[in-house]
């Protein structure tokens, strides 16, 4: 008899859209995001890093790999928060909307009252007129 080998399970790691959306973005700031330490550090001390590594290498600087890392780190996270603000903003437009549509009627409402108005005297005047139509 075969003897059927069980197959080694190894721990795979299933990627998140947003994982997925961040390698899209740029490959390489994923790739240090995941793996360096530098990646979780804050704003300050990445433009501290910047500024020092411009002292070091002067012009040369915006070409070494780990200054465009942090510039497309730093770069990540300004879009990232004008996104916010900008999805915020345009949900308090949107609330605001809301809040005229119901404080004012809107066009059709009017025009619809007005019709009615403008039937139900038609009305009433034809009933006046067979009415005197009768007394006579």
């Amino acid at each position: 008899m075969q003897q059927r080998r069980k197959p080694q399970h190894q721990s795979q790691h299933l990627f998140t859209a947003s994982e997925v959306g961040s390698f899209e973005y740029c490959s390489l700031s994923w790739w240090h995001e995941r793996y360096d330490p530098m990646a979780r550090g804050n704003d300050d001390e990445l433009f501290a890093r910047l500024v020092e590594l411009e002292e070091e290498h002067d012009a040369q600087a915006p070409s070494l790999p780990e200054y465009q890392v942090i510039e497309q780190l730093l770069l990540r996270r300004g879009a990232f928060e004008e996104g916010k603000a900008q999805h915020r903003e345009h949900a308090e437009e949107v609330a605001e909307r809301k809040e005229e549509r119901i404080l004012t009627p809107s066009s059709n409402d009017a025009m619809r009252r007005l019709v009615f108005v403008i039937v139900a005297l038609v009305v009433l005047a034809l009933a006046l007129i067979i009415a005197s139509a009768f007394l006579h």
